[in-house]
């Protein structure tokens, strides 16, 4: 993997931004795999892995919003982006999270270039 692959598919340009597009496809791939058959990634209790694997989720949609990049799809990874809205409608979780659009949306948009 390309350090910062991350960026580079949402903020990079040309070969860059494709190679960095294709690895994190590949990441989600795994991550949507491992979904298919399970909700949480330790039995049936929310632990610290999926806090870490919900902010994944979080950061990622708000960084496809900001650059209008769009790697995670319904279609593409059915199984992530449905536990990503699962975890993203919990109501335990929602209180707890940042307004995406208030808050963090507006803050990249505004440093971001498209």
């Amino acid at each position: 993997m390309t350090e910062n692959f991350h960026l580079h598919a949402f903020l990079g340009k040309g070969k860059e931004q494709e190679k960095g597009k294709e690895e994190v496809c590949e990441m989600l791939k795994v991550l949507d795999n491992d979904f298919k058959d399970k909700k949480l990634f330790v039995g049936d209790k929310f632990g610290f892995v999926d806090i870490v694997a919900n902010l994944v989720e979080l950061w990622m949609g708000v960084f496809q919003e900001a650059t209008g990049v769009v790697l995670a799809t319904n279609e593409n990874f059915p199984n992530f982006c449905a536990r990503r809205d699962t975890y993203m409608n919990c109501s335990q979780v929602k209180e707890y999270l940042p307004s995406r659009i208030d808050e963090l949306l507006v803050f990249y948009q505004a440093y971001i270039p498209k």
